[in-house]
């Protein structure tokens, strides 16, 4: 069985197969934009703050009264920290006040899915979520929501993400 087999084997849910994609496409159109790519010869990462910086604090304030992220905005997603007796665990993060905060979130929650062992093997090729599934479905469906509204403010962003 080669790695992608392997990988796969571990049956992720649909919802975090679909974050994974549009995050990924998300980050490459920030970055085939021009505009949000920040690095040197060596590399070159999405600016993400920059692009939070101008949508601006409307798009929070948008965000917040449509009601499409209660958890992602006021419990964000925590992040994972290496404590004193050499074990992981997890750290409450403030609730998001500003654009760059909610990227960040959105950041956060893929950081977790990816490397916080977010998932378990149930068992019989069926994954689950290590604990709170119903949390962590919230963060991820609403990360797809505003970043889904973050392309429709952009449509210039929006084209890139289209883009092959």
């Amino acid at each position: 069985m080669n790695l992608v087999e392997q990988a796969l084997e571990a049956e992720l849910p649909k919802l975090a197969m679909d974050f994974f994609v549009v995050f990924s496409r998300f980050e490459c159109a920030l970055k085939r934009s021009g505009t949000y790519a920040i690095g040197n010869d060596d590399r070159v990462d999405p600016d993400w703050d920059g692009f939070a910086r101008d949508l601006g604090p409307d798009f929070l304030r948008d965000v917040v009264a449509q009601g499409i992220a209660p958890a992602l905005v006021g419990n964000p997603p925590k992040k994972q920290v290496k404590l004193a007796n050499g074990a992981l665990g997890w750290r409450d993060m403030g609730a998001v006040e500003s654009t760059a905060d909610l990227f960040l979130a959105i950041r956060r929650a893929r950081n977790n899915l990816a490397h916080g062992a977010k998932y378990q093997d149930g068992g019989a090729g069926h994954a689950d979520f290590v604990e709170g599934s119903e949390r962590n479905n919230a963060l991820l469906g609403q990360s797809l929501d505003v970043m889904t509204l973050a392309l429709k403010a952009r449509p210039d962003i929006h084209n890139f993400f289209r883009r092959y």
